[in-house]
């Protein structure tokens, strides 16, 4: 698994609780993730808008936010893939949305709060590629799961009164 020095610095700083609360900062007053712009450009492939997803802990019954891209659907919803860069595991927050199936989301500098759908089948497939084609390198970090092997999830976010997202 070949990664560029830049996508190792964002990672490591990503994971990091300065670059954590600074994505963190810049998604909810700025609505712009600079760690997901940087991974992007290095990547060559286009900027995907952020959001800050909040679900609660499936342990500890704590609230847990986290910065991910999201791709719109032509019915107005939302997805969320939970690639965790295609390691062995799924990240914890695909665990805590599999727990509880209502969370919120913090789109375009507005609270939201949301239903969530894990995908399976032919429906996470065709989203799947969906997601594939706003950020490619979901396609190689799904390759680097199949040796675990491991699907990488998608979630399907939709507003508590089935409006569609702007």
């Amino acid at each position: 698994m070949k990664i560029s020095p830049v996508q190792r610095f964002i990672r490591w700083f990503g994971g990091s609780t300065i670059g954590r609360l600074t994505d963190l900062w810049s998604v909810r007053w700025l609505s712009f993730s600079p760690i997901i712009w940087v991974f992007t450009k290095d990547d060559k492939s286009g900027y995907n808008n952020p959001c800050i997803l909040t679900s609660i802990g499936r342990k500890s019954g704590l609230s847990r936010s986290t910065v991910l891209p999201v791709f719109p659907t032509e019915s107005g919803r939302l997805l969320v893939v939970g690639s965790r860069g295609g390691t062995r595991i799924d990240p914890h927050w695909a665990h805590n949305l599999r727990a509880s199936t209502q969370a919120s989301i913090r789109y375009k500098r507005r609270q939201h709060a949301v239903n969530v759908r894990t995908l399976s089948g032919e429906e996470r497939d065709v989203m799947f590629a969906l997601c594939c084609r706003y950020a490619p390198v979901y396609s190689r970090y799904q390759q680097w799961a199949n040796q675990y092997p491991r699907t990488l999830p998608v979630f399907e976010l939709s507003l508590l009164d089935d409006q569609r997202f702007t």
